[in-house]
């Protein structure tokens, strides 16, 4: 098939919503005749922030599907899974952020899968709780099954674990408690998750954890036929429901992974080996060989390891009977910290000494919005300034643990200013990153005198996770260098 003209290209952008017909007349404008391809107005619309680099990307490989399901329109990926994709999306009619999730091409042709998909939307779409993330509009296009959700500005419990590790005992009871309030209110509707983890646990800005992901859940309660088969299950439920006598589809489950995140959340590490071998995931003696959680974080309150205990004991007899129960269980012991029962956890992002400081220089609001959502659900507080020398004072006046410059924003004075930075923090353990744009990539050799451990200079084509990186490897080389 040949490819489509400049002008046809230009109107199949419009058919697909991706900008109007001002916008498109300005980057079409801007070509010089050289460039005057589709894949310059695509860097041209990359280039004023008209396209995000996932549809960018998708553009250039000559997709044209999926980039508006419903009134979404897809703007980054947010997550995967082996299943389903999570995408960021902003609503056409009223601007706000959305989730989006879209079940894998590959499982479009199977009609159990797709049913499989449509099931879970379609049984938890009535549901509202503050700790479940709803679900608004669920439909097809174009064969993409999707539905949409409501977009959490944070992220969930592993990212941010990855970065903070062991949490404040107060925080940790109240993210229990939350859980287990998701849990008492679904199971009032007769569901239980039947797949509880880390990730399928979202920490809002606010410090709200809501439950996602019930789709096994859905699978074993919209399921015709009545049929005596166990309830759906991932691996580690049936390992321990079918050692320990659990009955099909037994709430106390989802009670004893509730106490195994509030375990790690305690302690900074799961009280199972780590693997991803399903074979080792059916040894039962990973559930027997839990290492008491007292010995792991020595000091905690005798009321916080108690709670652990009766959440994750072996046997569902023992354990708390009801999400009701381990939820009033779990507020006592917020009270006994001296929190209130009442309030949620506080931002997620404020966590004193374990929570590092970025400071971005970013003056452009989609870069600064995405760069915010980002750091933030991976346990960063960011700041952001769009003025160079106001961060430079900065560095002098109430420094961050790290200064991002993001020579998009800046232009040629990141030369300067990543010079003047280094100058600054001279003897402080201040990492500092410099950012390049693909036009100043040129610039690397003009800083390469400057670059050190807790210095350093990168150059696009980079991607979030790649800045992540660099950021956590100069910010353990300041930690080295203070010790």
């Amino acid at each position: 098939m040949a490819a489509p003209s400049l002008n046809e290209f230009a109107k199949q952008l419009l058919r697909l919503r991706l900008a109007d017909a001002g916008e498109l007349q300005q980057c079409l404008g801007e070509l010089p005749t050289a460039l005057r391809t589709t894949d310059g107005l695509i860097d041209a619309m990359e280039r004023r922030n008209l396209l995000t680099t996932y549809q960018a990307n998708k553009l250039r490989k000559g997709d044209t599907t999926g980039f508006v399901l419903g009134d979404a329109k897809l703007l980054y990926r947010n997550g995967a899974g082996t299943f389903a994709r999570v995408f960021r999306a902003v609503s056409l009619e009223t601007g706000d952020m959305l989730g989006v999730k879209v079940l894998r091409q590959r499982w479009a042709e199977d009609p159990e899968a797709v049913a499989q998909f449509h099931r879970e939307a379609k049984l938890l779409q009535p549901l509202r709780h503050p700790n479940l993330v709803p679900i608004f509009d669920v439909g097809i296009v174009e064969n993409y099954h999707y539905f949409t959700m409501e977009f959490v500005v944070g992220g969930n419990l592993g990212d941010m674990m990855k970065i903070r590790g062991a949490v404040d005992p107060a925080d940790a009871t109240r993210i229990a408690r939350d859980i287990a309030e998701g849990l008492r209110y679904s199971s009032t509707k007769g569901l239980t998750h039947r797949d509880l983890k880390k990730t399928n646990v979202l920490l809002a800005t606010d410090g709200k954890a809501k439950l996602v992901d019930f789709g096994l859940a859905a699978d074993e309660a919209l399921k015709p036929g009545g049929t005596k088969k166990r309830a759906a299950r991932s691996v580690d439920y049936a390992t321990l429901e079918d050692n320990t006598g659990a009955p099909p589809n037994d709430p106390r489950s989802d009670i004893y992974f509730l106490g195994s995140i509030y375990y790690e959340l305690l302690c900074g590490e799961s009280p199972f080996p780590g693997t991803k071998s399903r074979e080792e995931r059916k040894e039962f003696s990973r559930f027997r060989n839990v290492r008491p959680i007292n010995t792991i974080r020595p000091g905690l309150p005798v009321y916080v390891v108690e709670a652990v205990d009766r959440l994750m004991d072996l046997n569902p007899l023992s354990r708390f009977q009801s999400p009701e129960q381990a939820s009033q269980a779990l507020n006592q012991v917020i009270e006994r910290l001296g929190g209130s029962s009442s309030s949620a956890p506080d931002s997620g992002t404020d966590t004193g000494d374990t929570e590092p400081t970025l400071l971005f220089v970013e003056n452009r609001p989609p870069q600064q919005e995405l760069i915010r959502d980002f750091f933030t659900s991976r346990g960063f507080r960011v700041l952001l300034v769009g003025d160079l020398q106001r961060a430079l004072n900065r560095l002098n006046s109430s420094p961050p643990d790290c200064l991002v410059m993001m020579g998009g924003a800046i232009g040629s004075e990141i030369v300067t200013g990543f010079k003047e930075s280094a100058r600054r923090t001279d003897g402080r353990p201040i990492a500092q990153i410099a950012v390049l744009s693909k036009d100043q990539a040129a610039w690397e050799n003009r800083l390469g005198a400057l670059v050190s451990e807790t210095a350093r200079v990168m150059a696009h084509p980079i991607v979030l996770g790649d800045l992540k990186q660099e950021i956590q490897s100069a910010l353990a080389a300041c930690s080295g260098s203070s010790a």
